[in-house]
């Protein structure tokens, strides 16, 4: 698996990335503009600048350029409003700007959230995968509960953050910049001001955060290991019973859980230290602006106009930079996530894709002989089942394999049904070795019986029948709305790199089992 999560995203997002990003940067437009409106109001029809004189009038939407060489050159008039049509008109302007904005989020949240449930999507289905894929061996010593733990809970905070992994800095990052800059142009002093208080909040906040994630990948692995004792407990529960050791699971369980306290509170802690002394430097600022600023327009270094500006742009300031600060702490901290689960989904010896691969057409019978060859099988201590073992079963023979209570027969028996890999030697059809048939083969020219039988959460029908199910041999009809929305399931599953294979299909192979069809099904299976 791909070890960066961020090359993972721009691997599989990339188009959709640079759209947003183009989206992003046109939303600075109307952002700007609605930070230099209030100064507009307030100098203009509010304080009368412009309108001195009874009837005075103004124009509005005037649109000129000064081009080098040329000089300045009217592209449009404007119209000519007085003081309180201006008033008006410019107000309208800014709720326009408010809903522009507004619906620039919208979209942009709106994308982003399906461009990361798409990728949410994508990761499960890849681990799952991966799981069908595993090596044998591989979950002799891994609990169920921490594979479903790691597919359905540890990567739900990545959907959260893939659709805001180079999305969220540009946004923030521009809106910033933007209300800095428009700061720096109104007053130069108050510029430098909030640029400090930004910098220290910089340099500060995601050095004390560090913490945060340390904290955060411990309570991560605690809550791991208690999922998967929990899952021995149920496993085990008869045992439970059996040996009156219901009270020393209760304290081993207490002791996790206290673990597991302890490392939340001292999360707790330091999070809201941290947010206590962001909201501290968030709130000087203005107090700074109200002192300082004053200060310049009661001496005439500064309008009210550019003073309620500044304020109003520095309003808008501390959210993105707090947001791009906790965008900062995700990032690490889904990386450590995502770094975990690489791990423990990166394993040797996994499957190779084709072997699983879908196959409609059922293959031809293996008429060769199945064979040992210096075929060696070892159990989960390492201690040897079978040793150097060669034997040939020929088609139409039946042979019993009797062995001690060592179960290398067993063995041998999981051997030829490839559940379990050899330690060294191999089993083959021929001259085929068996792992590297395709299971389209195996899976249906082979079958295997054993004492442990699963059922699964399905019906009878559906478990006695689950052998039949390979690939989908029908075509379902869909009318109306049913059609339309398998048509939007078909492309969501491309787009988050899932198959389409049609679940509702009839997977069932009748004619495997001497039927025709659902009509004689059952008569072939009672026979």
């Amino acid at each position: 698996m791909e070890p960066s999560l961020a090359r993972y995203i721009w691997t599989h997002t990339k188009k959709q990335q640079l759209w947003i990003l183009v989206i992003v940067l046109l939303s600075m437009i109307p952002y700007f503009m609605s930070f230099d409106l209030p100064k507009l109001i307030v100098n203009g029809p509010i304080q009368g600048k412009g309108f001195e004189q009874p009837g005075a009038t103004q124009p509005f939407m005037r649109l000129h350029y000064n081009l080098p060489f040329i000089g300045e050159v009217q592209f449009f008039p404007g119209f000519q409003l007085d003081r309180t049509t201006t008033l008006f008109a410019l107000s309208l302007v800014f709720l326009l700007l408010v809903i522009i904005n507004g619906l620039f989020k919208f979209y942009i949240n709106t994308y982003k959230g399906r461009l990361g449930e798409r990728m949410l999507r994508r990761i499960r289905f890849e681990l799952v995968d991966r799981v069908l894929r595993f090596p044998p061996r591989y979950f002799k010593r891994v609990k169920s509960a921490e594979v479903a733990t790691m597919v359905k809970d540890e990567v739900e905070p990545l959907g959260g953050f893939i659709g805001d992994a180079f999305l969220q800095p540009v946004l923030l990052g521009g809106q910033a910049v933007t209300a800095m800059l428009f700061i720096v142009v109104q007053n130069f002093w108050l510029g430098m001001i909030a640029a400090v208080i930004v910098l220290i909040q910089i340099v500060l906040i995601p050095r004390m955060r560090r913490r945060l994630i340390v904290l955060g990948r411990k309570r991560q692995l605690t809550a791991r290991a208690l999922s998967g004792r929990v899952g021995e407990i149920v496993d085990g529960i008869g045992a439970v019973h059996v040996h009156d050791t219901s009270n020393y699971e209760r304290a081993d369980i207490a002791a996790r859980l206290g673990l597991i306290f302890k490392i939340r509170f001292d999360l707790y802690q330091w999070k809201f230290m941290v947010k206590f002394l962001n909201n501290f430097l968030a709130q000087i600022t203005p107090f700074l602006f109200y002192m300082v600023g004053g200060y310049l327009v009661i001496h005439g270094r500064l309008d009210v106009g550019q003073l309620v500006a500044v304020i109003g742009a520095y309003k808008d300031l501390p959210g993105p930079m707090k947001e791009l600060i906790d965008w900062d702490q995700d990032r690490q901290d889904v990386q450590v996530k995502y770094q975990q689960v690489v791990e423990q989904f990166t394993v040797e010896g996994l499957i190779a894709p084709q072997i699983g691969a879908l196959t409609i057409d059922d293959p031809g019978p293996m008429t060769k002989p199945l064979s040992a060859i210096g075929l060696s099988m070892a159990d989960d201590g390492g201690a040897m089942l079978l040793d150097r073992v060669s034997l040939q079963v020929n088609p139409g023979e039946t042979v019993a394999l009797v062995s001690t209570s060592t179960g290398g027969a067993e063995a041998l028996a999981e051997a030829f049904a490839r559940l379990s890999w050899p330690e060294s030697g191999k089993v083959a059809s021929g001259a085929d070795d068996l792992l590297e048939l395709p299971e389209a083969v195996t899976g249906r020219r082979m079958s295997y019986a054993s004492s442990d039988v699963f059922l699964f959460q399905a019906s009878l029908r559906d478990n006695l029948l689950y052998g039949l199910k390979h690939a989908p041999l029908t075509s379902v009809t869909y009318d109306g709305a049913a059609a339309d929305q398998h048509r939007w399931n078909i492309h969501e599953a491309r787009r988050s790199g899932n198959p389409d294979l049609d679940v509702h299909s009839d997977w069932i192979d009748y004619a495997s089992v001497g039927a025709t069809g659902p009509h004689d099904l059952f008569e072939a299976v009672r026979q």
